[in-house]
């Protein structure tokens, strides 16, 4: 199994990665605890004069994610490149993407900071050997955004009179068909993983709902969207966005988020009564454990 493990700009793999500089990055370790469980945390209080404890629920840990290899270089002066490169990795605190390719799985992502200070070392002149922690806190794994967009329902024709025309030979004429105004994404991963959704209009004076028909729950949403304006809500965080910026939580009058299941099908049905060329958008990202 050939893999690469991304971030903050450079490349890990297994297979060596090659800088512009001309220094090569070698993964000897497959990302150890890329692939593995993560701890559980649960509070376990004790029975009042009785055997044994009450159960509580768990919840899984952040994700500790190491890379270990040697970084060959054509030269000492490319080594120290090298090193300094190593060293500079997410050193302003802040946090990365993850991103992990292989030959025998879907490529996945998580964000993820420094967990330790990167140790970096010369084996000789023209090679180093490294290792860097890093911590994922949201301990799933995400694949690429699944999307699928659907306009409101639009009611289908009915039969064409006079029937059986244009004769010979004649037929039945059904009119047009209807649209159901829904949208479907699966999830085919292990974890359960929320939804985002985009709305935009030409014009949508009244609103719009949106339902999950599989858990039967609403979003519905009371305020008025204008030409060029984007409504965005995320299940992650609760957020209702307009235009990316101003914060319109308020007029989201249901907030009944709900989560895709782990190897479920999703089906959201979008309602926008008055509206002009509404469209939902709907983004899933597949998770693992």
């Amino acid at each position: 199994m050939a893999r690469t493990a991304t971030i903050g700009g450079l490349s890990f793999s297994s297979t060596g990665w090659t800088h512009p500089d001309g220094w090569t990055v070698w993964l000897d370790n497959n990302a150890e605890g890329w692939d593995d469980g993560v701890g559980v945390r649960r509070e376990r209080p004790k029975r009042l004069r009785q055997h044994g404890e009450f159960t509580e629920p768990g919840f899984r840990d952040g994700r500790l994610v190491t890379l270990e290899g040697d970084v060959t270089s054509p030269s000492e002066q490319a080594a120290a490149g090298a090193k300094l490169a190593l060293a500079a990795l997410l050193a302003d605190g802040g946090q990365g993407i993850l991103i992990v390719t292989d030959t025998a799985q879907p490529t996945m992502s998580a964000a993820a900071d420094l967990a330790d200070a990167p140790k970096i070392r010369h084996k000789n002149d023209t090679t180093l050997e490294y290792q860097i922690h890093l911590h994922c806190p949201d301990p799933r794994r995400y694949g690429a955004t699944a999307p699928a967009t659907t306009g409101v329902p639009v009611t289908g024709g009915g039969l064409t009179f006079p029937l059986f025309t244009p004769a010979p030979p004649g037929l039945l004429d059904f009119g047009q068909p209807g649209y159901p105004g829904t949208a479907t994404i699966a999830n085919p991963g292990t974890a359960a993983t929320p939804p985002r959704f985009t709305v935009i209009a030409a014009m949508a004076p009244n609103g719009f709902t949106i339902t999950d028909l599989v858990a039967r729950r609403r979003l519905v949403y009371t305020g008025a969207l204008g030409p060029g304006d984007s409504m965005r809500l995320n299940a992650r965080d609760g957020s209702v966005l307009l235009n990316g910026y101003a914060d319109r939580s308020t007029l989201l009058t249901v907030r009944e988020w709900t989560r895709l299941a782990a190897g479920a099908s999703g089906t959201w049905l979008f309602e926008a009564p008055g509206s002009t060329g509404a469209q939902l958008t709907v983004e899933v990202d597949p998770a693992w454990w």
